[in-house]
Formats: structure tokens, C-alpha cells, sequence
């Protein structure tokens, strides 16, 4: 009998030990999920901009399908390459980030995700963009013809279109940046035009004869182009007709948007619809001054409304080169000017050229400018750079008093102001650095007016 029970204990705990050795493993596994378990998976997917590789660009990046197969995302880590602080987090968002790049260069994006077992998911994506260039007109080889740099690559110009008539007044197409609107002459009159930054898909947009369209500035969605026009009816070139026509960004629906008489050099603000310009309204003898345009009226916007002066703001009229020499050259209207105001980045200031300063010289200044019109805070460019740096420039490195500085255009990068300055043979084009003051002479040959970059 004891020998069967012995027999019976023996046949019924193999059952049990393989019942306990099972459990002990699912313990042991459990114990150890963090070792045989899977590692999250990171998918990092990056969307930039296919017609606008130029700096600045905001780049988008979508993380939300980051999964773990066996558990959960703890956190993640976003590092966008350019050592800018991460982007980090305790839940994968569903929105999407976005950043700006401000350097050209070609960036390592890491996406890290770790599960609530310690491990580790890791993709790495490349973005590469091109550096910030500024596009102009420059006269090198007879005529003024548009060409393009790099901000930050003396001697880089490269040709975009130069014919044997005259191209002046580049504006970049907002948001792309892949077309140019720009004024052409044909020797009698002149019209505006588009082409890519390549000089191809070339188009007329306006045919006017025997008036002049000139100064074209896009809007900050490019869907409208504004100008300067004096074909209020069949009249040759005059400088007591201009006024601010607009137009659809294909050239349709051309229609005088401020029917005020003496007014030019139009530009769009980069944030909405308002519109500063120059307007001899309100003005005596050569007087002239900054308006604004916000929805359907039009304001005086510097100096106040109630000031008459005698000086020029924001036209650079004034300046020698362009009242004997291209204004005439170029049968432009001599009031008509060559310089425009030119909106910051942000929309919160104006830069402009005028004669204030006495000597029939032009100089560059700065204001504050509101949502809604309202302008304060006159500056001159060197006394605005010094309010950014640690330190003050030396007098008269910025802003010489000597010799005419005019056509400013704020650099998309950031990184200081485009503007032209009268030298000792030709006219060049300038850079004011907003982290030190340093001012660096950007282009090599012939005269070059009129910068412009995306605003």
C-alpha cells in the first residue's frame, strides 16, 4: 500500500512541478519584460518647403506615429540639429512642430522616444537648405540688369536677366520666394513683369503706353501686387501723376488703389494688407512723407499728419546719383525716387531713407510702426543698431553723413539690413550686422541699387 501511494505521489507531482516551474518562468519573464520586450518604434516624419530651400524656412515635423508594440511612449526627445534647444515631452503630440532654420546648412534631425520598460527608439532624418541671398539691379555691362548673391558670399553675384533695356525694382514673391516681380523699360515706358529666380517664366503683366509702372511690391500672401503708376490717362512720364495701382499676382484687375496725386513706392506689409508709401500730399515746396494704408484709408504716418516740411522721407529723390544721373538716364520721373520704405521681418518697424539731416544728403532711419498706423520712435540706423548691441558702435560706421544711403531692405535671416551707400566710383550695396554693427560691403562690380529678399 505505501509503495502504491509512493507510486500515485510520484505520477502526480510531475503535473505540479511543471505546474510551478511554469509559473516561476511567467514570474521571471514578467520580471524581466524589459529584456525580452520590444523597443518603441520612432517615426519621425519632416516636411519642408519643395520651392523655398533658401534661409529662413520653417520646416514641419510630425512625430505622432511614434508607437511602442508591447507597452508605451514615456517621453521623447526632438533635437532639431542646429543647436537650438529640443523639443521634448512626456506624451507623443498629435500636432505637428514646426522650426525655423536661419543658417544654411545641411542638419542632422534625431528623433529619440523611450518606453516605459527603459528602451530606446531612434531615427534620424537630413534637412538641407540653401543660404539666404539677396536679389538686386546692378549696371555691369551697359544696362541695369537684376542679378542675385548670397548674403553671406562677397563676389557670389550671378546674373538672373539683363537685356539691352533696363530692369530695376526686384521684389521676392512671399511665402516662396521662386519669382520676381520686377519694372522693365523698353525705351520709351516701362511695366512690370515676373520671372523665376532663375530669370525663366518670364511674364508681362502690364502693357500701359505710354505711362510707366514702376517700384512693384507682392502682398504677404502674393496674391496682389501693388505699384506705382502714372497711367491715370494717356500721359508721358511725370512726376505730378503717380499714384498706388494694384493688381492680381497674374496681372488682372489693374485698378488705382489710392487715388492720391504725387504718391510712389509702395510696399506691402509682410504680416497683412496695410500698405506704407510716399505721397507729397500735405507737403510744400519738395516736401514729402510716409503714409499708411490700412483697409480703404490712407493716413499721413511720418512725420504726424499736422507737420509741413520741406524735406523728402522715404524716396531718396534727393540723392545726386539718381537726379543727374539715373532718374534721366532712365526717363524715371526725378521725384519718383529709386529708394522705398521697407517693412521689418515682424511688421514692427519702418526703415527709410531721407534728406533730413540737412546737405542734400540721404541717410537711413528707423521707426516703430503699430498694427494700426500709429508711428513713434525716430532713429537713425546707427542709433537703432545700437540699441540691439552690447556696446556702441563708433560713430559714423553705420550711418555716413558724407554720402548718400538709401534703398534699405531688412535681411530675412536676421542677421542685420541691406541697404546702398554712394562710394567713391560706384554705388554698392552694404550689410549692417544687428549682433556687432559691422558694416561689410556685399557686392564687387558697377552700380547696384534696390536689394530686396523675402519681407
Amino acid at each position: 500500500m505505501p509503495a502504491t501511494v509512493n507510486a500515485i505521489g510520484r505520477r502526480g507531482g510531475k503535473p505540479l512541478i511543471a505546474v510551478l516551474l511554469l509559473i516561476g518562468l511567467m514570474v521571471g519573464l514578467a520580471a524581466c519584460r524589459g529584456f525580452f520586450g520590444q523597443a518603441p518604434i520612432a517615426l519621425l516624419v519632416v516636411t519642408a518647403p519643395t520651392d523655398d530651400q533658401e534661409v529662413p524656412v520653417t520646416v514641419t515635423f510630425d512625430i505622432s506615429g511614434s508607437t511602442d508594440p508591447d507597452g508605451t511612449i514615456a517621453t521623447y526627445d526632438l533635437d532639431y540639429g542646429d543647436g537650438s534647444t529640443h523639443a521634448t515631452g512626456t506624451v507623443v503630440p498629435t500636432a505637428e512642430f514646426t522650426h525655423e532654420y536661419t543658417e544654411g546648412g545641411t542638419y542632422t534631425v534625431t528623433l529619440t522616444v523611450t518606453d516605459n520598460d527603459g528602451r530606446i527608439g531612434k531615427v534620424t532624418k537630413i534637412v538641407v537648405l540653401g543660404p539666404a541671398m539677396l536679389t538686386f539691379a546692378s549696371k555691369r555691362t551697359g544696362n541695369y540688369g537684376i542679378y542675385r548673391m548670397q548674403v553671406d558670399n562677397i563676389g557670389s553675384e550671378t546674373e538672373v536677366r539683363n537685356t539691352l533695356d533696363e530692369e530695376l525694382f526686384p521684389d521676392l514673391v512671399r511665402g516662396t520666394r521662386d519669382k520676381i516681380a520686377y519694372a522693365a523699360e523698353d525705351g520709351t515706358r516701362w511695366n512690370i513683369f515676373t520671372m523665376g529666380v532663375d530669370g525663366g517664366a518670364l511674364a508681362q503683366l502690364t502693357q500701359q503706353t505710354p505711362s510707366n509702372q514702376i517700384q512693384p511690391s507682392w502682398s504677404y500672401d502674393g496674391t496682389y501686387i501693388v505699384y506705382a503708376s502714372n497711367g491715370m490717362a494717356a500721359q508721358t512720364p511725370s512726376a505730378s501723376t503717380w499714384q498706388i495701382w494694384r493688381m492680381t499676382a497674374a496681372g488682372g484687375s489693374q485698378a488705382a488703389l489710392i487715388i492720391q496725386t504725387n504718391s510712389w513706392a509702395p510696399a506691402y506689409s509682410p504680416k497683412n494688407n496695410n500698405i506704407v508709401f510716399v505721397s507729397e500730399k500735405n507737403n510744400t515746396g519738395t516736401g514729402s512723407a510716409l503714409w499708411f494704408r490700412n483697409g480703404t484709408t490712407a493716413t499721413q504716418l511720418w512725420p504726424a499728419s499736422s507737420t509741413i516740411h520741406t524735406y523728402r522721407y522715404g524716396d531718396a529723390s534727393t540723392a545726386g546719383f539718381l537726379t543727374t544721373g539715373l532718374a534721366l538716364a532712365l526717363n524715371l520721373p526725378t521725384k519718383a525716387g529709386i529708394s522705398k520704405p521697407a517693412w521689418s521681418p515682424d511688421g514692427t518697424k519702418i526703415a527709410f531713407s531721407s534728406d533730413k539731416a540737412g546737405a542734400g544728403v540721404s541717410d537711413i532711419y528707423v521707426i516703430d510702426i503699430s498694427t494700426t498706423g500709429t508711428a513713434s520712435n525716430e532713429r537713425t540706423l546707427e542709433a537703432y543698431v545700437n540699441s540691439l548691441i552690447t556696446g556702441t558702435v563708433t560713430s559714423g560706421q553705420i550711418t555716413d553723413t558724407a554720402k548718400d544711403e538709401f534703398c534699405p531692405y531688412w535681411l530675412e535671416d536676421k542677421s542685420g539690413l541691406a541697404f546702398v551707400r554712394k562710394g567713391t566710383t560706384y554705388y554698392d550695396i552694404y550689410k549692417v550686422s544687428f549682433s556687432d554693427g559691422t558694416v561689410t560691403k556685399l557686392t564687387s562690380a558697377g552700380d547696384n541699387v534696390t536689394p530686396a529678399a523675402r519681407r
